[in-house]
């Protein structure tokens, strides 16, 4: 694949989802429309509102994907990209799987943990900076237990297992070239400076010999594979669009999601 057409594809993927990212930057913090699946969700539960959680976290997504597109287009980088498209998996990935559910108690349950979980984590982060919050973490998670209990939610139900297993419960090509699940542990690897991943997402144009079993070797990202994994992206936040659009318009409605291999 030469510059122009690999330019012309990533520029095709993010045609793809702008009618999906001016959406979601037009109606921040969107109630779900009455009569929908997420209308329901929001009455048993008004302190978060589930339709704008998945609206960020789409949003989100999207920014990361054109960030790292916009790293590929200008030919500075090498590896930041793929942690991009990590980022955008892990918000795409977690909005299918909070919008999978047709149960409202199994929607809320995963709401309500995913709630819990990045207040745990933004109590980590505190702890290691002279910041007080005033007892704030500590209300907040006791809060997560004593609202799921009110609204007679099993938050057993809602725990995700972290993100690889978040991730595999929602492949939808395993085993195929282009498999979330694979994609995600290859620029996973890649985030966390892994020589296998790195070695994965470039290819090698250059070489000279250091020493005995050492070698220099210069490389540059590979076009394809990055395409394929931006494939990915684009796929994932396609697909929880979808899902968001299935939950958020009132019932009856005829929206399905079907996944065609073109």
């Amino acid at each position: 694949m030469d510059d122009a057409d690999f330019d012309d594809a990533v520029r095709a993927e993010l045609t793809s989802l702008d009618s999906i990212k001016t959406y979601l930057q037009d109606n921040p913090g969107r109630h779900a429309a009455p009569e929908s699946d997420l209308a329901e969700d929001e009455d048993r539960l008004p302190h978060i509102w589930v339709a704008t959680t998945a609206q960020r976290a789409l949003l989100h997504a999207c920014e990361c994907i054109e960030a790292s597109s916009a790293l590929m287009l200008n030919w500075n980088w090498s590896f930041a990209q793929f942690a991009l498209l990590r980022a955008a998996y892990e918000s795409a990935g977690s909005t299918v799987w909070l919008l999978i559910p047709e149960e409202s108690d199994l929607r809320l349950a995963r709401l309500l943990c995913q709630h819990n979980d990045s207040w745990k984590y933004s109590a980590k982060a505190y702890m290691g900076t002279p910041l007080d919050d005033g007892g704030e973490h500590q209300a907040r998670q006791q809060w997560t237990t004593y609202i799921a209990a009110e609204i007679n939610i099993d938050l057993k139900k809602g725990r995700s297992g972290g993100f690889e297993n978040l991730i595999d419960s929602i492949e939808d090509l395993p085993d195929q070239p282009e498999s979330l699940l694979t994609a995600w542990r290859v620029c996973s690897g890649v985030s966390h400076a892994k020589t296998w991943a790195m070695t994965t997402v470039t290819t090698e144009v250059d070489s000279a010999e250091l020493y005995e079993h050492g070698r220099l070797s210069g490389r540059v990202p590979n076009l394809d594979l990055f395409l394929t994994h931006l494939r990915v992206a684009r796929r994932t936040v396609q697909r929880a669009w979808v899902y968001y659009q299935i939950r958020t318009t009132p019932r009856p409605h005829p929206i399905a999601l079907r996944l065609e291999k073109m």
